[in-house]
């Protein structure tokens, strides 16, 4: 590993974790402007997918791009991907139709998933593993202040300027960022082994069977029914397509999800209690908003500030966990420790459902924060620990991968527990398309009730997915973090 001063370390990490925030902002940013932006291009119709079109292919080149960044380095992907991110802006604020800026959506996605892992991956290329835990706790912090800020940034600037902006502001940010990360990043080692052809066949088997995937996670129970002929057709070509990757991968010499990840005893067992923990996380994000609307009767206003608490204190623990793992070298106990809080706090909100005060609610809900916010880094120290140099990016585009498929999952199962619920026991509020509806319905006080009850079931659902996640760190192997990037022997060579 080349060595870094601490100042230099800050620099590298500062352009990382700006670039990081970027992408993270756009993910939230646009709730706010989608009315405006339905009234001025049209086609409210097709107003969701400004948001799932920009998700879907941010999660599909999370893996390859991480892959690529082993090849060719850090610092030229990140410069390509910050100049879609910000063609694709421009592209955004430019679009003359709803059409349009769905295209120019799913290009900014491109950008923008694409720095998710990089900027994880930086973490491996400046820093011993021992002292990644604190570092990544610091990205924890840009993930939860861009979801809190996304939104209310996006309010004031469509409100005072119009939506345009909320794109044209990634430009500024974006070149700051390009400047920054440039010259920071320019002594960032790149591994000078041979570099095989990249399989563009491989490549697009993983592209097509995660589309595929997300499709059917999207529409279905929305726009299509899930026993509808189209969205089984998708379902099967997710699982061919799914199928077809995987069988490629255990033939290339240099897969972009290397088989042995699988087989590993710290990455496999990490990477599934991931994408439960994550997809927890955003499923009670997604939630728990409309939960406070619904059920506890607040304003839209007081339900964001009531969500402040839980992003606070996962950021918290994420922090004290990271110098735990750099301190002790030991990076599983706080997730075993951390998670029976959340698990405990969502099943009292589950027992008590309507009968909760908004600020005990809200109390409740940091504690799941405090839970979770331990998993975060853990997991990225965990897997990185776990690989060889050249396999850095390879497996930080995996966790981001796994973590990305499992809150677009479990998005999907929580809403929709939720919703058949409400529509088994209302049924004449008729057909509800999307969780947040719910909260533009007119509700009599006795319709709030039996709606607390549907998400007090959704609530102990998700803690029992969070008890699954415990189970799978509770397999994970702990390896003593090393002090330095000596060479390790990689799982299954």
């Amino acid at each position: 590993m080349t060595n870094f001063s601490e100042a230099e370390v800050r620099k590298v990490l500062m352009g990382a974790m700006l670039a990081m925030f970027l992408a993270a902002l756009d993910q939230t940013i646009v709730a706010p402007a989608l009315p405006p932006m339905a009234r001025d291009l049209g086609r409210f119709d097709l107003l969701s997918w400004v948001v799932t079109s920009y998700l879907l292919s941010a999660i599909c080149v999370t893996p390859v791009v991480g892959k690529l960044s082993d090849l060719y380095g850090r610092r030229h992907l990140i410069a390509i991907c910050l100049v879609i991110f910000m063609v694709g802006s421009a592209a955004c604020a430019l679009a003359p139709d709803m059409n349009m800026l769905i295209l120019a959506r799913a290009l900014q996605g491109i950008g923008g998933g694409g720095l998710i892992p990089l900027a994880q991956a930086v973490i491996g290329d400046v820093v011993a593993p021992r002292e990644r835990g604190r570092y990544a706790a610091y990205f924890s912090a840009v993930w939860a202040s861009s979801a809190v800020l996304g939104p209310s940034l996006g309010g004031v600037l469509t409100e005072q300027a119009g939506w345009p902006w909320i794109f044209w502001i990634n430009l500024p940010i974006g070149l700051l960022a390009l400047l920054i990360s440039q010259r920071a990043l320019r002594r960032l080692p790149i591994e000078h082994h041979k570099r095989p052809p990249i399989e563009i066949g491989t490549i697009l088997l993983l592209l097509a069977g995660t589309v595929s995937l997300l499709a059917v996670l999207s529409l279905g129970g929305k726009r299509l029914a899930w026993t509808s002929p189209t969205l089984l057709a998708l379902a099967a070509a997710a699982i061919v397509f799914g199928g077809l990757f995987a069988w490629r991968q255990t033939r290339s010499p240099d897969p972009v999800l290397p088989p042995r990840f699988v087989h590993d005893s710290v990455i496999a067992p990490t990477l599934a209690a991931s994408f439960i923990v994550y997809g927890a996380y955003l499923s009670i994000l997604v939630l728990t908003p409309v939960y406070f609307q619904v059920a506890l009767d607040t304003s839209i206003s007081e339900a964001g500030l009531l969500m402040i608490p839980i992003m606070f204190a996962s950021t918290v623990t994420a922090n004290i966990t990271g110098r735990f793992s750099q301190r002790t070298g030991r990076y599983k106990l706080p997730s075993l420790v951390g998670l029976p809080f959340a698990i405990g706090a969502l099943a009292v909100m589950a027992y008590f459902g309507s009968g909760l005060s908004p600020a005990v609610a809200s109390a409740l809900l940091a504690l799941v924060g405090l839970g979770i916010g331990p998993t975060f880094p853990c997991s990225t120290v965990a897997v990185q620990n776990a690989v060889t140099r050249r396999d850095i990016g390879a497996v930080s585009g995996a966790l981001a991968f796994t973590r990305s498929l499992g809150g677009a999952f479990l998005i999907a199962a929580s809403s929709g527990l939720a919703l058949g619920l409400v529509a088994r026991a209302l049924p004449e509020l008729g057909a509800v398309a999307n969780i947040e509806d719910l909260a533009r319905e007119s509700l009599s006080p006795a319709s709030r009730a039996v709606i607390a009850q549907a998400f007090g079931m959704t609530f102990a659902a998700v803690a029992a997915s969070l008890v699954l996640s415990a189970v799978f760190f509770a397999r994970v192997e702990e390896r003593a973090l090393r002090t330095s990037d000596e060479p390790i022997k990689a799982p299954g060579d």
